[in-house]
């Protein structure tokens, strides 16, 4: 299959070749009056459009009309004849055409009504946007899926994440119940390029959970930054051409916001959103406005969503699950048989059984402008969008913390029962005189979004155009305070999974919300923030000189940086404490009763309020003075990556009516410099990558034939080109940078077929496989101490040291299967009596299989092959949703199979894996049209309360499940 996929990509080097050769055929198709052209314009007035048109199929043009200036075309996308190009055009203006040896000739209709209203309610609807999708995907050249902004309005979506989930092959990962990253065809987040107006960005936020990684660094855009009111257009494009950046190893998201000539004329929205969680007390809302005007050749837009958001995600979790002695701990009362196993460590203990809640009080924050020029041969936009995310997160725990983290506390606890299951796991446990313990954190957060770009397009002659895209872009995620405190008590406890597997049962003997059962543990205070920038100019040429064939080549520059700084400060006045040199006593003032958890109520703190108590600041930069801190337990990270690459790529097309062949190949350099803020060295990558690519269509009347290949890279992941050389004296191995690391490597290849019969429905079924090499891995080897790049000759007492770096070691087979369908019938073909009602049907489903072998990535030991992380085997989602004149009703439904989320080496003593559960997410809306300008809309989401499950280990034992409540919105929307 790698020996195919290669050849593919190969194949795509010859085609392009060979199309020199089918370029002398082209005259043939010239003096064809059913020749077709590729094209795009804009909504734009009908006086340019009908130019554009004349100037494109090289015909004179008459206007028999007095006047055509009110008119506006739609905008048109796609490959079309002559004929077919304008009856789009024309459509709905009242004004035909004929062709004729002289030009083409525009006049009006003997019956000059423009279509009766049920087509304007059409525009708005449900139906309508899937079908302004659905024309879309049709006419694309490469294999891509839409979502249209009427689309992405008729859900209850609350940000663009949770738009894409709709897509075949597309999951997101979730915070909250809320959408935050995306994952296409079941790769890692990194590998989906997104750009944002033709420009590729990045910004990241995080997770509140540990356990789902928080503070880490990646180059997945964070879609949970911006509300979905802010665009226009989502386009999902899964095989590459060589005009395209790349980066995007498993696909490119492409999102536009929207312009002035998107909808010609004044146009202003207004929406407004209140809503509940049953979790939370407080209102949420969401609030978002649009006004834009066009005259004559010139067009603004302003647009802005705010919304508020409280939220609550609770549960129960684990530290994972380990065979371990009972050291410490009184056990005599157990069988013989349970005690010889356990002191064997033979016995699976939970470890850090918690009950767990967090709070997030979160502000998005959304503003675009946008500057339109459209003219008769040239068309140029000015964007600036604004995003911000930002607010406060609480997070408390309450969970054993004694011994390895159990409730043992040595010498003091007796175990007076316990039970084990068929899989030797401790399923439950009977504690005396056992250690509990609280963890209270408060964490301000931001993620602050600010791009400039401008896209051009010139009309030099009718066979030569030229586009462009300038852009810049600055993103930055602050934690500027991040603060635990911790307590311990002691307690009887007893701790049992019997019941419910993955929702601990936990019952303590004391009230634990007395405040004189605590006693002061440990304070900690971190600080963290992760900026990125990015530079982009790209500018091509498009040569048409036969009407059949077309070459493009252009020009891409691309910068750049990102860079970290983070502190940590840890066990603040825990020795204090512990020598009794200072009370230990909880301020009063700073506790509070938590009784969120269904589970039990225990006292928490507010560690603001605790760290005012002793007097001490708050941030780390303060800290950095207090006589409290030891400069041992302080952790300091700062370090930069810049990228500079530019290609420049080739690209010829070729087409006739029903055969359109695309071929390409794009050549560009990359070099990466890292800098540390421990040393002076600046290591540094350096590549050049080729990239050829091949797409054939075959169109039908009513199907579509598809076949692409090609080569794309996805870059190394920024933690592992961020971590410097370093000795690590605990598990006595070197990391060394590697200077020779490649890329990510794909050979792809996609066969797909779509059907569109009649005018509203599809049918596509695609195969697609993706051949990874140079997977990114750790391996290990020796090298004598004499050779390394560090003093280590008084550290590592043997003559050689064990040294891991990052290589380009593994491959890997991805292949699945994608189906959807978009089915719709009138309603009164089943209940006559319905009238004008639609019911109808948008479903996909795919299949992936993909494996790898996996290394530990602090060892740099081989592990077993497992699946690829990420990859859910079984995606699916269905929407049902009834329409008229007035009312729509839309109910949907999202899967999601189990995958792996990592393969961690600092947890290997206790699970070879870490993943999530399957979820099944159902969200519902209703809409009322009041008027031609009002609506209002009901929206419910996560209306089974889904829980959340990450299981440790490939056993699947339970480490995090969790709940965040289900939704209920009520809006009103006014549009002019």
């Amino acid at each position: 299959m790698k020996t195919a996929l290669q050849a593919m990509s190969w194949l795509a080097c010859i085609a392009w070749s060979v199309a020199l050769l089918m370029s002398a055929s082209d005259s043939a198709w010239a003096s064809q009056p059913t020749v077709s052209h590729p094209l795009y314009l804009k909504a734009q007035p009908l006086k340019q459009a009908l130019k554009s048109l004349a100037e494109r199929y090289n015909k004179a043009y008459i206007i028999n009309v007095k006047r055509i200036d009110k008119y506006q075309s739609a905008p048109l996308s796609g490959t079309f004849s002559l004929a077919e190009a304008l009856t789009a055009t024309l459509h709905n203006t009242g004004l035909t055409f004929q062709l004729t040896e002289q030009g083409i000739v525009i006049s009006a209709l003997a019956d000059d009504n423009v279509q009766p209203i049920i087509e304007e309610v059409a525009v708005n609807g449900i139906r309508a946007s899937l079908n302004r999708s659905r024309q879309q995907k049709r006419q694309s050249v490469s294999l891509s899926d839409f979502i249209a902004a009427q689309d992405m309005a008729s859900y209850p979506d609350r940000n663009l994440a949770e738009s894409l989930q709709r897509i075949a092959g597309m999951s997101i990962t979730r915070e909250a119940g809320e959408g935050r990253q995306i994952v296409l065809r079941g790769l890692n987040p990194d590998f989906t390029l997104v750009t944002l107006n033709g420009m590729p960005v990045l910004a990241n936020n995080d997770s509140p959970m540990d356990s789902r990684l928080q503070k880490h660094r990646d180059r997945s855009f964070d879609l949970n930054l911006f509300a979905s009111d802010l665009f226009n257009e989502i386009q999902v494009i899964k095989s590459y051409s060589v005009d395209q950046p790349s980066g995007g190893l498993a696909g490119i998201a492409a999102l536009k916001t929207s312009h002035p000539f998107d909808t010609p004329g004044l146009q202003w929205t207004l929406t407004q959103q209140a809503g509940t969680n049953q979790y939370t007390e407080d209102m949420s809302h969401r609030l978002s406005t649009m006004v834009s005007s066009t005259r004559g050749n010139w067009g603004a837009l302003f647009s802005a969503s705010y919304g508020r958001r409280d939220s609550q995600e609770m549960g129960a979790n684990t530290f994972r699950w380990r065979k371990i002695s009972p050291d410490g701990a009184d056990i005599t009362g157990l069988s013989p048989a349970l005690q010889a196993d356990w002191q064997a460590e033979q016995i699976w203990v939970p470890r850090g059984n918690r009950y767990s809640i967090w709070r997030s009080d979160m502000e998005r924050l959304g503003i675009g402008a946008s500057l339109e020029y459209l003219g008769n041969s040239s068309h140029i936009t000015l964007d600036w969008l604004y995003g911000s995310l930002s607010g406060e997160r609480r997070e408390n725990h309450l969970y054993p913390r004694g011994y390895h983290s159990t409730p043992v506390i040595e010498g003091e606890t007796r175990v007076t029962d316990a039970a084990i299951n068929q899989r030797n796991e401790l399923v439950f446990a009977r504690y005396e005189n056992a250690r509990v313990g609280t963890e209270s954190r408060y964490q301000e957060v931001a993620t602050r979004y600010q791009q400039w770009v401008v896209n051009t397009e010139h009309q030099f002659s009718a066979a030569l155009t030229g586009t462009g895209v300038f852009g810049v872009e600055n993103a930055r995620y602050d934690i500027p305070r991040s603060i635990k405190a911790y307590t311990l008590g002691t307690t009887d406890v007893s701790i049992d999974y019997r019941r419910d597997y993955h929702f601990v049962d936990m019952h303590y003997a004391d009230s634990l919300l007395a405040a004189d059962f605590w006693q002061m543990h440990e304070l900690d205070s971190e600080s963290y923030r992760s900026s990125t920038a990015f530079f982009n100019a790209r500018y091509q040429l498009e040569y048409s000189g036969q009407p059949t064939s077309s070459w493009r080549w252009g020009l891409d520059i691309t910068s750049f940086d990102n860079s970290l700084t983070y502190v940590d400060i840890q066990d603040i006045l825990l020795t204090e404490w512990q020598q009794g040199t200072i009370p230990a006593d909880i301020p009063r003032l700073a506790a509070f009763p938590l009784t969120a958890h269904p589970g039990v109520d225990w006292l928490a703190l507010d560690p603001v309020s605790t760290f005012n108590a002793f007097n001490l600041p708050v941030t780390t930069a303060g800290l950095d003075y207090s006589q409290y801190v030891d400069p041992l337990n302080r952790t300091t990270e700062h370090n930069r990556v810049r990228e500079q690459r530019v290609a420049g790529f080739l690209q010829y097309a070729w087409q006739s009516p029903a055969w359109q062949i695309v071929s390409g190949l794009r050549l560009e350099t990359d070099q990466t410099t890292i800098r540390h803020h421990q040393t002076t060295a600046k290591p540094k990558l350096q590549q050049l990558n080729w990239l050829p690519a091949l797409t054939i269509n075959y169109r039908q009347e009513d199907t579509v034939y598809r076949f692409s290949a090609s080569r794309n890279i996805g870059r190394p992941e920024l933690e592992i080109l961020a971590t410097p050389t370093h000795y690590d004296a605990q598990h006595q191995l070197l990391w060394l940078f590697n200077p020779n690391l490649k890329p990510y490597s794909a050979y792809n290849l996609d066969v797909a077929v779509e059907r569109y019969p009649g005018d509203t429905n599809r049918y596509a079924l695609t195969l697609f496989g993706k051949w990874l090499d140079d997977y990114i891995v750790s391996t290990s080897h020796s090298m004598t101490v004499a050779r390394a790049p560090l003093a280590l000759a008084d550290t590592v007492a043997a003559p050689t040291v064990q040294v891991v770096t990052p290589t380009n070691a593994e491959s890997a087979l991805l292949y699945g299967l994608e189906a959807s369908l978009q089915f719709e019938v009138p309603l009164s073909h089943l209940v006559p009596a319905t009238g004008a009602y639609h019911l109808g049907f948008a479903a996909n489903v795919s299949y992936s299989r993909g494996t790898l072998r996996y290394h530990n990535d602090i060892t740099g030991e081989a592990l077993s092959t497992k699946q690829l992380p990420y990859l859910s085997p079984w995606l699916a989602n269905l929407t049902v949703y009834l329409e008229g004149y007035a009312v729509s009703l839309r109910f949907s439904a999202t899967y999601r199979d189990s995958y792996i989320a990592r393969v961690d080496g600092n947890t290997q003593q206790d699970e070879d894996e870490t993943g999530f559960e399957q979820s099944l997410y159902l969200d519902a809306v209703l809409a009322y049209q009041i008027s031609d300008h009002w609506e209002t809309r009901l929206e419910a989401t996560n209306l089974t309360n889904e829980q959340e499950m990450q299981y440790s280990d490939a056993s699947r034992r339970p480490y995090n499940t969790t709940v965040s409540g289900r939704n209920y919105y009520l809006g009103l929307s006014y549009r002019f």
